[in-house]
């Protein structure tokens, strides 16, 4: 419902971070029948080694719960992108690997968004996000804040969502 006034949202001029992600969803969902997740999910395996992480791993570094997890490699190993498979040693946990059709499928994606991310953010701050080499040393961070999750890291740690900020808990073993 609107009141007339307000400017249509796909008018923006010169959208930033929030404006070129809902970009850069609605294409990667139009081109590569993937959304934001499922992107992010292909790249982290295509990193990983092997192309290979647990879903223990997936869901600390993207957040999520276990269930919503489960529900986004559903459809992704449906699609053909992604394998499941318990591991040998341990089959307690899952193993999630890209499939060729997945590595294929996230290579084309990555073009698309390394696209949206120079076009629609401001030219400074796209040079910078895409091309600069990470800094020599982190910045300091304000006393409490921890670093985000990352696969290879998190073994037993819950994660636990604060509105939009995910921390870690150490300390509070699985």
């Amino acid at each position: 419902m609107t009141d007339g006034t307000s400017p249509d949202i796909t008018e923006r001029r010169t959208p930033g971070i929030l404006w070129t992600l809902g970009l850069l969803h609605g294409e990667l969902r139009a081109r590569h029948g993937l959304s934001l997740h499922g992107y992010l999910i292909l790249g982290v395996l295509a990193e990983a080694a092997g192309g290979s992480a647990s879903v223990t791993e997936l869901t600390a570094f993207l957040g999520e719960s276990g269930d919503r997890m489960s529900y986004l490699l559903r459809g992704m190993q449906a699609a053909g992108l992604i394998e499941r498979d318990r591991r040998d040693r341990d089959r307690r946990t899952v193993q999630v690997t890209l499939t060729d059709t997945g590595r294929g499928r996230f290579a084309d994606a990555e073009r698309t968004a390394q696209a949206i991310v120079r076009r629609h953010l401001v030219p400074g701050l796209a040079t910078a996000l895409v091309e600069s080499p990470a800094p020599a040393s982190p910045a300091p961070r304000p006393a409490g804040v921890q670093d985000l999750p990352r696969p290879g890291r998190v073994r037993g740690a819950r994660t636990a969502s604060m509105g939009d900020a995910t921390c870690e808990q150490p300390g509070r073993g699985a």
